[in-house]
């Protein structure tokens, strides 16, 4: 039997914008072998399909990857392949292989993919347009609509065992810290952060957060402020009696577990508000705008209408006073 494959090895947050794609890619396939091609990033979710072939491949191709997938496609029979990783290499493989019938996401931009004569030999696609402002759909009914069947039966795995000890409090509100929001573009102190998290805990009985990644310098900071449960060592450090949690380099499927269990989520539009959308969490979603042109907000506009889920997804434009911000959430939380 032929071969169905998906092209999905690019960030976290845009894995979880293609679910509902690629369940739909699924029905149509059920009875075919399927692989998905997961990047080193995003694959630490991938028991999310528990009835896929997962592969793992760097999110920018090297060279040799892109000779193995290209001989790959020479060594096994193919029918169908799902380009949702907009990726130039891939839209030039249906020049190679006629008789494998090619669906992809192409983008329409100043930078185009693929180029325009390589469309033609694509079985099927839909187009991101990132030129025009105009009434557009989200980016998840876009991705949906490449494939004809639509199909009802769920075949994503909503739960993902985690590995933790951590006792998750009933109820809790979970915000993420985001270096770039919060210090580049707000220039937030962390003292700014700290008041955040305790008007957090104003408004919530408990109140649990995250930081980056491996991030030790200011990760070290917030664990010698607040409770902390470390992931790597599986150990909880109490330093008050205070219901605020710095949940220390989470990932993958504990990640998955603390967004699911979660009451509502306030953080920066990413990977936890597409999670939280998926999980169909109560969202927030906190952004912030430089704008200096006329260009910048149409881009702006543009990449909202783009990435923002098609509904239920609230979100706040905050301001680089942190008062005022705070006078705009008191009113939203």
């Amino acid at each position: 039997m032929k071969e169905v494959i998906i092209f999905k090895n690019d960030r976290t947050g845009d894995l979880f914008v293609s679910l509902k794609a690629i369940n739909r890619i699924i029905n149509k396939h059920n009875k075919q072998n399927i692989s998905i091609f997961l990047s080193n990033l995003n694959h630490k979710f991938n028991f999310i399909f528990p009835n896929l072939d997962k592969k793992i491949i760097s999110l920018n191709l090297n060279i040799l990857e892109k000779i193995k997938i290209f001989f790959y496609l020479l060594t096994h029979k193919i029918d169908t392949i799902y380009i949702l990783s907009p990726k130039n290499f891939y839209y030039y493989l249906p020049l190679f292989f006629r008789r494998i019938k090619f669906y992809a996401i192409t983008i329409k931009s100043k930078k185009s993919r693929p180029y325009n004569f390589l469309l033609k030999y694509l079985f099927r696609y839909v187009v991101i347009d990132r030129l025009q402002i105009k009434k557009r759909i989200s980016s998840y009914i876009l991705q949906e609509n490449l494939i004809e069947e639509k199909g009802n039966k769920n075949y994503l795995q909503a739960k993902s065992n985690p590995s933790h000890e951590f006792i998750l409090p009933d109820k809790f509100v979970l915000f993420h810290y985001k270096k770039n929001l919060f210090q580049y573009l707000l220039k937030w102190s962390l003292d700014d952060i700290y008041n955040f998290l305790n008007f957090l805990k104003s408004k919530y009985e408990n109140v649990l957060f995250t930081s980056e990644i491996n991030n030790n310098l200011l990760n070290d900071k917030f664990e010698n402020k607040f409770n902390t449960f470390d992931f790597i060592l599986n150990k909880k450090k109490v330093v008050n009696n205070k219901k605020i949690f710095f949940l220390k380099d989470v990932d993958g499927k504990n990640l998955f577990d603390v967004v699911q269990k979660s009451s509502k989520i306030v953080c920066p539009e990413g990977i936890m508000t597409h999670m939280g959308y998926y999980l169909k969490k109560p969202i927030l979603a906190l952004i912030h705008f430089n704008l200096y042109s006329k260009e910048d907000f149409k881009n702006q506009i543009i990449s909202c209408k783009e990435w923002f889920p098609p509904s239920n997804y609230q979100y706040s434009v905050l301001k680089k006073s942190y008062s005022e911000s705070i006078k705009k959430l008191n009113k939203r939380l």
